[in-house]
């Protein structure tokens, strides 16, 4: 059932009643926990790092992707595979932030929408007529799009190679694979020069607004920490399952990088990257988070403090993955379907910490465009 504006608007009401979202002086939300050292604790030590991570890798990506593709060797493949997996796994921590420039730029659509749409990508090859900022193409482009062309184009890197050697259309595929890296990198590297300080320094906006209204930059951070949960949960684990159809039919080829065989490694990044953005969490430091911002409404959900409660879930969540393994995500779906689904429970039973409990807490309204099937 889609959810009204009028029911939206009601249940936020209803929230803030409860959670003393009032704007007198005892209101719950009114702590006097200092949201700039939680802005530039994730703007400075999260945020901007690994936009730059992500735009020196894509850099690297696109390098290596123009030396495979003026000499296509084994050698030059396994370079440009490891690239690839080291880009796409830094992904998952910048995906989070789709405001601001990311929102700008509409990153999310660019880098990973999967499953690749194989017969369009390879029809585009064959004419070597496409644009790919078109959004004909939103599913033949980005990380899922290099995850076909370095691993499901050919059964063995032998035949691979020839594809971008003695094949009747490797010229068009050379320029393919070299427009798919080019446009990653592009993307990524207009995010990171909107974000740094010697660009147009998005982070000295970020990083020096207070407030929880929409559109600010905490409101941005709860909200796009929620959407990148509700889009590891389903689109990582549910759709391939089909959870929200009794488990009918199974879809384990539409698991993230399906070819390259890393679903699990992917998404353990993810979750583990959206648990450290909410702990305030990086390069081996407990900065101020989320998790503290709670504790200084002193939110709680039975008897424990709710930054707790959510901790456990996400430990819950990544200790289910991990139990998945060695098994790729393909081979665990076909095989070992009910863990699979535990998994998938695990990451449920975070929702409702996550886009009710937090939101509410913290007088924060969830505004992006929501999953009205999501079991919240």
């Amino acid at each position: 059932m889609k959810k009204t504006i009028l029911g939206a608007i009601t249940v936020f009401v209803f929230l803030c009643t409860f959670s003393a979202c009032k704007t007198d002086s005892n209101n719950a939300c009114a702590t006097e926990f200092d949201q700039l050292s939680l802005l530039s604790n994730i703007g400075n030590n999260i945020i901007l790092p690994n936009y730059q991570k992500l735009a020196k890798e894509a850099d690297d990506l696109d390098a290596a992707a123009s030396n495979f593709a003026t000499t296509p060797t084994v050698a030059n493949l396994t370079t440009l595979r490891n690239i690839l997996q080291a880009t796409w796994t830094t992904w998952q921590t910048a995906s989070i932030f789709e405001f601001g420039p990311a929102e700008t730029e509409e990153l999310r659509l660019y880098m990973n929408n999967f499953p690749v749409f194989v017969t369009r990508l390879n029809d585009a090859i064959s004419s070597g007529s496409y644009d790919l900022t078109t959004e004909t193409y939103s599913y033949t482009r980005g990380f899922p799009a290099l995850d076909y062309l370095l691993y499901g184009a050919a059964s063995s890197d032998n035949d691979l190679i020839n594809l971008y050697s003695t094949a009747p259309d490797a010229t068009n595929r050379k320029q393919y694979l070299k427009d798919v890296t080019a446009l990653i990198k592009q993307k990524t590297t207009a995010v990171y020069d909107a974000w740094k300080t010697d660009g147009a320094n998005y982070l000295n906006t970020f990083t020096s607004t207070e407030g929880v209204a929409n559109g600010k930059p905490i409101s941005n951070l709860v909200n796009q920490l929620n959407q990148s949960y509700e889009l590891f949960k389903n689109n990582k684990l549910g759709t391939p399952i089909s959870a929200k159809t009794g488990y009918v039919p199974l879809l384990p080829e539409n698991v993230e990088a399906y070819y390259s065989r890393q679903s699990i490694a992917l998404a353990l990044a993810a979750i583990k990257a959206n648990k450290a953005v909410f702990q305030g969490f990086s390069n081996g430091t407990n900065g101020v988070g989320l998790d503290d911002y709670l504790t200084a409404t002193n939110a709680s959900k039975g008897s424990e403090p709710l930054h707790t409660v959510i901790e456990n879930q996400y430990n819950a969540t990544i200790n289910a993955l991990e139990n998945l393994q060695p098994n790729t995500l393909h081979d665990a779906i076909n095989n070992n379907l009910n863990d699979v689904k535990a998994a998938y429970a695990a990451a449920q039973n975070q929702v409702v910490n996550l886009k009710t409990d937090m939101p509410s807490a913290l007088c924060i309204s969830i505004t992006y465009i929501d999953n009205v099937d999501d079991g919240d």
